[in-house]
């Protein structure tokens, strides 16, 4: 029986295997495709919505797309931290007291672990009349810790008076970053007793944009801070007001400021006093040359003229209590601003208005890490 061979031509051959081999080049060349464009989308997604792929901390209240490929979560009313790692709770105290500067009275140590003392020290070569001196000053401010890693404060971190002179502050060979010039004592009570401070040192001052020197418009600052506080019984966080502020409501005014007003001293022991938040209309003739903006400035005080705060108290919280979840928490309504004179009959002072500035702060006062 004869075996017959197939005539099978060699260009026969060829054509199915470039066939085949173009149904290969295609399905991968659709693949591919496919790949590029789903890659394409995510990326436009992620530019566009980059909540989209985060993952927030479970107590935070939502996540906000800030610019491209920025995402930011943001922890709760109740809680404070960057969102994603850490939202741990604010405006807590853990001594139970009666919340009862000038005409305040001392505050229980530790009653008030959110609020910080900022000193600024700094000098400088000024020439004066073809001499040259070498000047030195050092003055204090409040403020409040927001978070892990941020202090809310004013702008008070930028000029000094010598003599009948206006010094700025900058960078030279004694300070080489206006950060450097800056000192933050957490958990003080008693400035006398060094020990019982904590300090932390000033990665960055953030000023706000609109800051107007001359009317004190937009008086807000942030000090993003080296080191990572974690909470303890005398390292707290206020709570940010995502409400208005009252009128009429009682706030608790807070700092080391002077107790006489000129003494330029400061008290040695952090003071505490009640203040009424007023109309605005009541703070109109305070200043009268400097230009007012309700919606971001309170009109705070006492008309009696009995109770205020004073110099070296700039930049400290008006902290009032809101019930959150029937827990009482404490927020920062207010930064002290300005006044004419302290304790002043009829002569409230000037606050700024912390809910009109929360996407602001909130957008600043983010951090990545945690340090160990």
């Amino acid at each position: 029986m004869n075996n017959q061979i197939p005539n099978i031509s060699h260009s026969s051959v060829l054509s199915e295997y470039c066939s085949k081999k173009r149904r290969c080049i295609a399905f991968i060349l659709i693949i591919f495709t496919n790949l590029l464009v789903t890659t394409v989308l995510l990326v436009a997604l992620a530019s566009i919505k980059p909540c989209f792929f985060m993952k927030c901390h479970s107590k935070a209240s939502g996540c906000i797309n800030r610019s491209l490929f920025k995402g930011q979560c943001i922890c709760d009313s109740r809680t404070a931290g960057n969102g994603r790692t850490v939202c741990d709770g604010c405006g807590i105290t853990y001594l139970r007291r009666d919340a009862r500067i000038i005409g305040g009275i001392d505050a229980i140590q530790y009653s008030w672990p959110f609020a910080v003392l900022i000193r600024q020290h700094y000098k400088t070569i000024l020439t004066l009349n073809d001499r040259s001196h070498l000047v030195s000053a050092s003055w204090m401010c409040g403020g409040t810790l927001i978070n892990h890693k941020t202090i809310l404060t004013a702008v008070c971190y930028h000029i000094f008076d010598y003599t009948t002179f206006a010094v700025p502050i900058l960078s030279n060979e004694y300070y080489p970053t206006i950060e450097s010039t800056l000192e933050v004592s957490i958990g003080l009570y008693d400035r006398r007793k060094t020990t019982q401070r904590r300090i932390a040192k000033v990665l960055q001052v953030i000023l706000h944009p609109y800051y107007n020197e001359r009317h004190l418009l937009n008086d807000i600052a942030i000090l993003k801070l080296e080191d990572y506080l974690r909470p303890s019984p005398t390292i707290q966080f206020a709570c940010l007001p995502y409400l208005l502020s009252e009128i009429n409501t009682t706030g608790i005014a807070v700092g080391f400021g002077d107790t006489v007003p000129g003494a330029n001293q400061g008290s040695s022991v952090l003071k505490q006093t009640h203040l009424t938040i007023y109309p605005n209309e009541f703070c109109n003739h305070v200043s009268p040359s400097t230009k007012k903006n309700w919606n971001t400035q309170l009109c705070c005080g006492d008309l009696n003229g009995e109770r205020d705060t004073c110099q070296g108290d700039s930049g400290g919280g008006l902290y009032t209590q809101r019930n959150l979840s029937n827990i009482l928490h404490y927020s920062v309504d207010g930064i002290v601003s300005y006044g004419e004179r302290c304790a002043s009959p009829m002569k409230p002072g000037i606050y700024t208005r912390v809910s009109n500035y929360i996407d602001w702060i909130q957008e600043n006062s983010d951090f990545d890490t945690i340090d160990s």
